[in-house]
């Protein structure tokens, strides 16, 4: 089932928050994949908001939507978004270099850092990459929210 831009957000909302729990339980691997998780959905719930559609794109059978839409990888999912303009070389550099500290650790098809075993995180680079999204002037996943961009 295709999950609508509303339920998206709700869902980076709420991938945010057990990043968080995570973070402060010292669950450094879990925290850190929740967050690729959470800003996966705000770039989704942009993307609908952007482009105007009532539900995120999935499995449309069209090889060309499907090769857009069908993605983890953040580059990709920051042009579906229409968020270039404020993550992308053009934007604010304080953005610009959130977005880029955070996506730089999460490469290509992230979601299967979760198999590898030599993956690990420390206290100090999971929190870096929480302010990275929630910091309130430049984070991520904050200016995507006080720009009503999802």
């Amino acid at each position: 089932m295709a999950a609508s831009g509303k339920e998206l957000r709700k869902i980076a909302k709420a991938r945010l928050k057990t990043a968080k729990i995570l973070l402060e339980a010292g669950d450094w691997n879990g925290s850190v994949y929740m967050m690729g998780y959470a800003l996966e959905c705000a770039l989704k719930a942009s993307a609908c908001k952007a482009l105007h559609l009532t539900t995120y794109p999935e499995n449309t059978r069209n090889e060309k939507i499907d090769t857009y839409f069908m993605t983890h990888k953040f580059d990709q999912l920051l042009i579906v978004s229409g968020l270039s303009d404020i993550f992308g070389f053009k934007g604010k550099s304080e953005a610009f270099r959130n977005w880029s500290e955070f996506t730089i650790e999460y490469p290509g098809d992230w979601p299967s850092m979760r198999y590898d075993p030599k993956l690990r995180w420390d206290e100090v680079k999971t929190r870096k990459l929480y302010n990275n999204l929630v910091d309130l002037s430049n984070g991520v996943i904050a200016t995507i929210k006080r720009r009503h961009k999802w």
